[in-house]
């Protein structure tokens, strides 16, 4: 009995020790930009049509939304559609209390319909939404939970939102700690991360008030963001953003058009890595 164990076990060794490895991990990483984040959507399109669906998704903002959707089960082209003649204020509800002008309930009533599934953990392509603990300033990793909470949290604008209570914690923004989460693809156990950075051009001689001077130095660091995260990742895609501006939440085509034209100049390059790599598409 001793000896036939033996050679079972034996046998299971061999057989584990020259297994071949498990292959890479390919994550997209989405970051945030607000209306700007419609380019996703045609990077998305551009890798369904090469066949190359990654392994995970990671998204922070509007990274989150565009993201959520598509990893619960919609196509780019869905939710483009869906998305049509939308603006900020058919987003939000104006509220006079609370620890935002705006609050997340007309955004729930539209999004929730189209979820097929209701928590992170159940989506057919595995998401993650990054925010940020608005207490202690903490990245914060999604990965388990409601999804519509998930991806609203991810996308709360601090002092725009109300922020979104999750487990005790008060959540906002994302981009505040990983505007291109390619941090938290790495930490996620990603070998291969290719980041899409949707975020908002600087102002060069549009700097005409106030409100203005508040854009610029929200952008200016935005950037530094996104420059500190742009080393960790294999590849990044960068659509050509002139003439959109981040609140034009109803310029859906233009967004995702240069979406489209970025992903594929970047293909030949992503295909590359993807090979060299030896990354396979799953079935």
């Amino acid at each position: 009995m001793k000896t036939r164990l033996s050679a079972w076990l034996l046998l299971v060794w061999v057989v584990c020790a020259g297994a071949a490895p498990p292959p890479p991990r390919f994550a997209l990483a989405l970051g945030g930009g607000a209306a700007l984040g419609y380019a996703h959507l045609g990077v998305l399109e551009v890798l369904e049509e090469e066949g190359l669906r990654p392994d995970l998704v990671l998204g922070t903002s509007i990274g989150s939304i565009m993201g959520g959707l598509y990893c619960a089960g919609l196509s780019p082209a869905e939710i483009a559609n869906r998305a049509e003649g939308m603006n900020l204020w058919r987003i939000g509800d104006l509220q006079w209390a609370g620890l935002g002008l705006l609050e997340w309930n007309k955004v729930r009533r539209q999004l929730a319909p189209l979820l097929l599934v209701q928590r992170l953990e159940d989506c057919p392509l595995p998401l993650i939404c990054v925010a940020t603990d608005l207490a202690s300033g903490e990245r914060v990793m999604l990965r388990r939970g409601p999804l519509l909470e998930a991806m609203l949290a991810s996308a709360t604008v601090p002092g725009l939102f109300e922020p979104i209570v999750w487990e005790g914690r008060l959540l906002v923004d994302g981009g505040l700690t990983d505007e291109v989460p390619v941090l938290s693809a790495r930490e996620a156990g990603a070998a291969i991360v290719v980041a899409v950075d949707v975020s908002h051009p600087l102002l060069e001689r549009e700097i005409k008030g106030p409100v203005d001077v508040l854009r610029q130095s929200y952008f200016i660091i935005q950037k530094q963001n996104v420059e500190q995260r742009r080393a960790l990742a294999d590849l990044v895609i960068r659509p050509d953003l002139t003439g959109l501006d981040f609140h034009a939440f109803d310029d859906v085509q233009a967004g995702r058009q240069a979406g489209r034209e970025a992903a594929l100049r970047a293909l030949p390059q992503l295909k590359g890595l993807l090979r060299e790599r030896g990354w396979q598409a799953r079935r």
